[in-house]
């Protein structure tokens, strides 16, 4: 018991006769976590022509991981936690990369230098540790925002790794989705969990990455492009803010006004494959412009003057602020920012 009258440090909001007492307790805790085991086989070749004005590499490689760390739901009353790191079973990934460098214009005035990589991967569950059922799937990934722990990806044998695990929605006649419409896959005559399915993953099919440099006298020019093809991405922001009851918060409601609105969209709605959407996508990461003297007072200084923009452009159909999710769930509000510098680099 307290004594009377109770400690100022403890009074509560409610008077003297009440107390907040903050309760110490254990977090979740996994016992048996162990390190994630990689083996990988690597063939290559590398290859230069022209006195290696041309030259790069050809790699296959088959990388087998066992014992996969995710982040995943636990049993109720099974730990001191609904979601913990576990290791959940075996992922293999199949792949080839093209690296090729290249200078295709040398002169005494003018120099254009060029490089370009292309790596396609797949990747697949080949097992799932808790169980050998052919549909036992492990829900993984971050939490949408429909529910409470809801997440909206899963890990099951034969498919990628953090497939979006949903319903397939049903469409009129005019492409807008039909409220509530699901597609009963299992033909029992009703919706239910069981009528879920995988359908794609967060993770590009193809990467490729272009830069390109030229020197023309002093003037210097730069240019990196990136593009992934075959990511999706889970529109979690759309998905919370496209029901009657929710377009009325502000500022963001206006950011709407495109987009179909439901009357009530529900958790079982969140979780359609109308929200996962292709978000591959062409960026430009930066492009540098400079100029360079390069002999000032007597041959002391050298001195460059450039000018830069990071993230300049994207070109993609995805319609949310950024197709370049790495979780494939898009909970960001915020764009990527557009960054101009200028600089001076001085020599002595």
């Amino acid at each position: 018991s307290y004594p009377n009258p109770i400690p100022e440090s403890l009074r509560g909001q409610y008077g003297s006769d009440y107390a907040f007492i903050n309760v110490l307790k254990p977090n979740g805790y996994n016992t048996d976590i162990k390190w994630e085991e990689t083996h990988t086989w690597n063939v290559g070749v590398d290859f230069g022509f022209l006195n290696n004005r041309i030259n790069g590499s050809l790699d296959f490689y088959k990388r087998k991981t066992k014992d996969l760390l995710t982040f995943t739901t636990v049993p109720a009353g099974s730990n001191l936690t609904n979601a913990l790191n576990m290791n959940i079973g075996d992922l293999e990934n199949t792949g080839i990369e093209f690296t090729v460098s290249t200078r295709p214009i040398v002169t005494q005035d003018l120099t254009w230098s060029s490089d370009f990589n292309i790596a396609w991967n797949q990747n697949k569950i080949t097992k799932l540790t808790a169980g050998n059922d052919p549909e036992f799937f492990i829900a993984a990934g971050e939490g949408i925002s429909a529910g409470t722990g809801g997440t909206i990806q899963a890990h099951k044998v034969g498919h990628p790794a953090y497939s979006y695990y949903v319903y397939q929605q049903v469409y009129d006649q005019d492409g807008n989705p039909i409220e509530g419409q699901y597609v009963d896959r299992n033909g029992d005559g009703q919706i239910t969990e069981a009528d879920k399915y995988l359908y794609h993953s967060r993770d590009p099919k193809v990467v490729l990455t272009w830069s390109n440099s030229v020197n023309y006298k002093n003037w210097d020019f730069g240019i990196v492009l990136r593009a992934n093809i075959g990511n999706w991405v889970y529109n979690d922001f759309e998905a919370s803010n496209v029901s009657k009851s929710s377009t009325a918060s502000v500022p963001l409601s206006n950011l709407m006004a495109n987009r179909f609105i439901f009357n009530d969209l529900g958790v079982k709605g969140a979780m359609s494959d109308y929200f996962v959407r292709n978000a591959s996508f062409l960026r430009c990461d930066n492009i540098t412009v400079g100029y360079t003297w390069p002999s000032l007072i007597n041959n002391a200084l050298r001195l460059r003057l450039y000018g830069a923009v990071q993230n300049p452009f994207v070109i993609t159909k995805y319609n949310g602020l950024d197709p370049e999710v790495f979780s494939g769930v898009d909970k960001n509000i915020y764009p990527r920012p557009i960054t101009v510098s200028l600089g001076v680099v001085a020599s002595f």
